[in-house]
C-alpha cells in the first residue's frame, strides 16, 4: 500500500475536496457544542446518572460531550462520503486514476485528521476552562482524552464509511446509518452478559470513563493499552470490510 498516495488523497479531501467546507463546518459545530457543554457543565452534568460534586474535571466533561455528540455529528459528516461519489458517478473517474484501496483509505484519513484536530481544539478549550477555574493541570488525563476521543470517533468513522460504501445513494446510506446505529445501541443496553456489546464503539467509549477516574490515583497502563488496542482492531476490521466491499462493487 502506497501511504504517500493515501496522504495525498486525504490532503486533497481536506483542502480541495467538494465536501471540505462542509466537513470543516461540522467540525466547527462540534467544537461550539462542546464549548457550550463546558460553559453550562453544572446544569448538564445533572442529567447523567452520577452525582456532580462540583469538582468534575473539564477534560472528563469534554469526553462525555464527545461520547454523546460524536455519533450524530460523525454520521452527518460521513454517511455520504462514498455513496455520493457512487450516486453522481464521479467514482468511476476517480478509481480510473487511483486504486480503490487507496481511495477508501484516503477518505478515512481525511475524516480522521479533521476530527482528531477537532478533539485537539476541544482539549485546549478544556485546559483553558480548567486554568480559569484553578483546577490542577493533569497532563496524563489530557493525553488520554485526546487518544480515547480520537479512536472513539475513528471507530464511528469506520462504521459509517462502511455503510456508505455499501450504499448506492445518499438516502439509502442515511437510513442504513440510522438503523445500524440504533442496532448497535440496542446491543449495548442489553446487559453486561451480552457479548454483542463488544461490537459497539459506544461500549469502548463508555468503558474509558473509568480509566479517567482511576488514573487520578494510579495509571492502569494494561487497561489503557487493552482499550486502545481494542479500538484500533475495531477500526481495522470495519475499514477492511469497506476495502473488501469497494473491491467487489460493480462500478
Amino acid at each position: 500500500m502506497n501511504f504517500s498516495e493515501i496522504w495525498i488523497i486525504g490532503e486533497d479531501e481536506i483542502l480541495r475536496g467538494s465536501k471540505s467546507k462542509y466537513l470543516l463546518t461540522i467540525a466547527g459545530i462540534f467544537i461550539f457544542l462542546c464549548l457550550l457543554v463546558l460553559h453550562y457543565s453544572s446544569s448538564i452534568l445533572s442529567l447523567f446518572p452520577f452525582k456532580n460534586n462540583g469538582n468534575t474535571p473539564y477534560y472528563l466533561i469534554s469526553y462525555l460531550a464527545v461520547l454523546v455528540l460524536g455519533p450524530f455529528l460523525i454520521m452527518i459528516a460521513s454517511f455520504d462520503f462514498i455513496s455520493n461519489e457512487v450516486e453522481t458517478g464521479s467514482i468511476r473517474y476517480i478509481i480510473s486514476k487511483v486504486d480503490r484501496t487507496l481511495f477508501i483509505s484516503g477518505k478515512f484519513l481525511a475524516l480522521f485528521i479533521i476530527f482528531t484536530f477537532t478533539v485537539f481544539i476541544i482539549a485546549v478549550i478544556s485546559l483553558i476552562y480548567g486554568y480559569i477555574s484553578n483546577n490542577a493541570f493533569q497532563f496524563e488525563n489530557t493525553i488520554l482524552f485526546l487518544v480515547f476521543s480520537s479512536l472513539y470517533l475513528g471507530c464511528l468513522i469506520s462504521i459509517f464509511l462502511f455503510i456508505s460504501t455499501l450504499s448506492e445513494n445518499n438516502k439509502t446510506s442515511f437510513i442504513m446509518s440510522i438503523v445500524f446505529s440504533g442496532i448497535l445501541f440496542f446491543f449495548l443496553v442489553q446487559g453486561n452478559d451480552n457479548y454483542l456489546k463488544y461490537l459497539t464503539p459506544y461500549y469502548y467509549g463508555i468503558k474509558n470513563i473509568g480509566l479517567f477516574v482511576v488514573s487520578q490515583h494510579k495509571i492502569e497502563f494494561i487497561s489503557i493499552f487493552k482499550n486502545i488496542f481494542a479500538m484500533v482492531i475495531y477500526i481495522t476490521i470495519f475499514l477492511s470490510m469497506s476495502l473488501f466491499a469497494i473491491k467487489r462493487k460493480d462500478l
